[in-house]
């Protein structure tokens, strides 16, 4: 019997997310764009084989919410990653660590699904700084 699983994919605005979801699903289902926010409700990409089916959760980007809209947005991702089997959790080693990587592995750190950090947009960063971006 075909099975199937849930999968969010979360991170800072601009981190890949859209454009990660995009090759996934082997086409265009998302909007990609250099402009943040863009992703203003979560976006539903199904990839079926004949093992099973998986649903990525392409969310908007984890930001603290200072405007209503902002705080719908944050609504919407908090319910992505809920009730998942996966979380995916990528991040952009190209931009220094901040406040707003802490806000969220905050964020995703009580989550009980299993979570990977996918580390996007390495080929900005010298390769001596590779290791040091991935422990950091």
């Amino acid at each position: 019997m075909p099975k199937s699983g849930f999968v969010s994919i979360v991170g800072r605005p601009n981190s890949g997310k859209s454009t990660l979801l995009n090759f996934l699903v082997g086409e265009k289902v998302s909007i990609v764009s250099d402009k943040p926010q863009t992703t203003r409700r979560v976006v539903r990409g199904i990839v079926t084989r004949p093992e099973g089916q998986i649903i990525f959760l392409d969310t908007p980007g984890i930001h603290k919410p200072i405007h209503r809209m902002n705080e719908r947005m944050m609504k919407s991702v908090r319910e992505a990653m809920s009730d998942v089997d996966l979380m995916l959790l990528i991040v952009d080693s190209s931009a220094p660590f901040g406040r707003g990587d802490e806000f969220t592995l905050e964020l995703a750190r009580p989550v009980s699904t299993t979570k990977f950090l996918l580390l996007n947009k390495i080929d900005r960063i010298e390769k001596k700084n590779l290791l040091p971006t991935m422990d950091r």
